[in-house]
Parts: structure tokens; sequence; C-alpha cells
């Protein structure tokens, strides 16, 4: 909001927003493709979106609509088509009370309680971005959806094989971006095992940290480093590990 302005000059003259750079697998064939690297942000900005599209007329709504998800035709026999798919146990949530139109306040409404982090998560996001926009007039948000969609940049990185994805992922994180301990040792790990057998390591890794807690899965970290080296940590974790653990 702050670097699209007071309104005063065209959204086509505003300062340029950088949001970073995500890391994809991509065939050149085909128009889908895996995100490695910068799936927290493309679900936040589909968030937003949806948000944006709660609050708009119902003809500007439509519009966003189709940053969100690409409607089937019945007559032509095509299904609805979303944008944005997240890992299989958040997909069917994400779908229903963000991508589509009509179940946001069912969202609002659910027991934290009974959420998992990630759901808990989509659920806190979603609620912060209505309470923060709902605020501002409706033609202030056009301007915001306009900026959004026209001014706000990514780098994109694509490689066609995991491996490679994988290595991209480590040099881009591991100079200084906050990034977990855990989530870089899951890139190295995974990325080390043989290409086969990396669905289903991964598939056990986010079972445990969903299990644990995020919080909490880290510290599984920090008691296996301190069980394997017997000492207090010298360098960064990360570098320890490397050094006497994974090898």
């Amino acid at each position: 909001m702050s670097f699209l302005g007071d309104g005063s000059e065209s959204v086509t003259d505003a300062n340029p927003y950088f949001l970073g750079s995500i890391v994809l697998i991509k065939n050149e064939d085909a128009p889908e493709a895996d995100v490695v690297d910068g799936q927290q942000r493309l679900t936040t900005i589909t968030i937003l979106l949806a948000i944006l599209r709660s609050l708009l007329s119902q003809e500007s709504a439509s519009e966003v609509t189709k940053f969100i998800y690409q409607k089937g035709n019945r007559f032509e026999g095509t299904d609805d088509r979303y944008r944005l798919k997240l890992r299989e146990r958040d997909e069917d949530f994400f779908r229903k009370y963000i991508q589509d139109e009509k179940s946001l306040n069912a969202l609002l409404e659910l027991d934290t309680s009974q959420l998992t982090d990630s759901q808990r998560n989509i659920q806190t996001n979603a609620r912060y971005f209505l309470e923060e926009l709902r605020q501002i007039s409706e033609q202030r948000l056009e301007q915001f959806v306009h900026y959004l969609m026209t001014r706000c940049f990514l780098v994109v990185v694509s490689t066609p094989d995991l491996d490679s994805a994988y290595r991209i992922f480590s040099i881009l994180n591991a100079r200084g971006l906050d990034l977990s301990l855990t989530d870089l040792l899951k890139s190295e790990i995974i990325g080390a095992i043989a290409t086969s057998q990396q669905e289903k390591y991964t598939r056990i890794w986010e079972d445990e940290e969903e299990d644990l807690g995020r919080e909490t899965f880290q510290e599984l970290f920090s008691h296996i480093r301190m069980i394997s080296r017997k000492a207090k940590l010298r360098e960064t974790a990360l570098n320890e590990f490397r050094k006497y653990i994974q090898p």
C-alpha cells in the first residue's frame, strides 16, 4: 500500500514492489509447475486476492476470481482449474474456504483448536487481511488490485528436475534469507535421496512436522545435534549438520 502511494498518480507510474524469487520444477511443454520455494508467498497472495474479492462489487469480484481459478464450462465439459494447489492434506481446505467464493465467513468461524497448524495460519492471515482492508474504500481497493497484478514482481527460477531445483533452493536460501534450519535440511536431505524415493520421504517429513508442530519439529533437530556432537553449538546449526551429522 505504501509503495502504491496516495493514489494521486496512476498505478502504472507507481513504484514497483519486489516479492523475491521462487523456484519451480517445470517442463517446457506443460503449463503446470511444482513449487520448490515460494509456496508461502503464492499462498499468501491467493489469500489476499480472496479477501479483496470479498470486499469488491460483484463485477470487480468476478475479475479478481480469474486470478484465483479459471472457471469451468459445463457445456464444454470442463472443470474449474485452480491457479494454485497446496499439498494434498491442505488442498481441499484451501479450495473450499479461500479459492471458492462462498465460504469465507465459514472459515473465520471455524474452531481454531480443531485446525492443523497450516489451516490455522490460513485462517489467521485471512482474518488479518479482512480487518485491514475492510477499512479502505472500494476505489482504493481496486487500485490496489491493479497494482498487485501489474507492479508487483517475482523472479522465477525454473528447472526441469527435482535434483537441480533443490540445489538452486539451497544456494538461494543459505544466504541470509529467513528460512528455518529444518527447511534447509529438508532441501539437502531429500535432495540427496534417490529420485524414486523423494516423494515418499517428503510425505514422511511433512507428517512428522505436522504431528509435532513447526517449532517443536525444529527443536527435535537441536536435540539430534546435541546427542550426536555432545558439545555446545560452536558454529551455525546448519554448518554443524553439514560437517558432523549429514556425512
